[in-house]
């Protein structure tokens, strides 16, 4: 679809999801979400295999039905999709749907999207226990190949950070820094942060600083004057392999991703007592329900050890479990 089209003349073809959603894509595309284009490129080539394979039609007032949204949640759980796969899509949709309205393209029908599931829940826990930071602070990192020192003092930086995510890092600038502070803007909500630098931070902070004089970035992670998203990208899985190579030497059996340092921040907040609240502003969480989305296998894991505790209380297993 020509991206040069104006909203109006969309809006006429919007009949059609293909076209509307395209010049959504577009508009994402030119605003440099570069996510948000992934997963509603995603999106629509998934609902549009799904359309072709069940001959169903691509006219929004079909698309947008209890039925139809139920028959495509069917067909993907037929194909196998995970329950955060399909919410991902159908959030993705509901989400066209609200600009549709907004665009006085269709009536608004509060109940559509109830009866799939949009939820969005963790389902493995991706966090390190207080033990396993405190051996992966304790690392001396001269023992370790570069790529992984590389990779552990980045990780540590990140939790240091309040749990920033790697993209955030990846995109700090030298002015983003002012004194023992960074500002920045989160990529995922445009939030804006400001993060005090720990006094236990400063040294691996100043040892990553990138030392070119020829890029603004504050990390030699990305560079100027190339696409910086695939640089990212390209980034981002070196980062992974690297920080699995760390996982396999310093502790084994452990799954680690650049995931893991946000969400261990996270948790170790939660179990030193602070409010979900306080942890979800330090996050730049767009709702204390994505917070509680990270915190729920460990919520999950509180309860039971309770109910262990009770239930040994009262059937005199003196605490064993068994």
């Amino acid at each position: 679809m020509d991206k040069e089209k104006t909203r109006e003349e969309v809006q006429g073809e919007a009949i059609l999801l293909t076209p509307y959603m395209s010049f959504v894509i577009g508009c994402l595309q030119r605003d440099g979400k570069h996510p948000s284009v992934h997963t509603y490129t995603a999106t629509l080539h998934s609902f549009t295999a799904f359309a072709t394979s069940k001959g169903v039609p691509m006219q929004i007032p079909d698309v947008f039905t209890v039925a139809r949204l139920k028959q495509y949640q069917s067909w993907l759980r037929q194909r196998k999709a995970s329950w955060n796969t399909v919410s991902t899509y159908m959030r993705t949709l509901r989400a066209v749907y609200n600009r549709l309205v907004a665009a006085q393209l269709v009536i608004r029908d509060p109940h559509l999207f109830d009866e799939v599931y949009t939820k969005v829940e963790s389902q493995t826990k991706r966090a390190l226990t207080d033990e396993q930071t405190r051996t992966l602070a304790a690392v001396d990192p001269t023992c370790l190949p570069e790529d992984v020192q590389r990779a552990l003092s980045y990780f540590l930086l990140m939790f240091l950070f309040r749990g920033m995510p790697f993209i955030d890092l990846a995109h700090l600038r030298r002015q983003d820094v002012n004194g023992n502070c960074i500002t920045y803007c989160r990529h995922k909500t445009g939030r804006r942060l400001t993060v005090r630098i720990p006094h236990e931070a400063m040294q691996l902070f100043e040892m990553c600083m990138s030392q070119s004089p020829d890029t603004d970035f504050l990390f030699p992670i990305l560079k100027d004057g190339e696409d910086v998203y695939e640089v990212y990208l390209s980034a981002l899985r070196r980062f992974n392999r690297s920080l699995q190579k760390m996982a396999a030497l310093l502790l084994p059996g452990v799954k680690i991703s650049s995931y893991t340092a946000r969400h261990t921040w996270a948790t170790i907040a939660y179990h030193h007592g602070w409010h979900v609240g306080i942890i979800s502003k330090a996050l730049g969480h767009s709702s204390i329900r994505v917070t509680e989305t990270y915190l729920k296998p460990f919520e999950d894991e509180k309860v039971d050890m309770a109910n262990n505790e009770l239930v040994a209380s009262v059937m005199g297993n003196n605490g064993n479990g068994k």
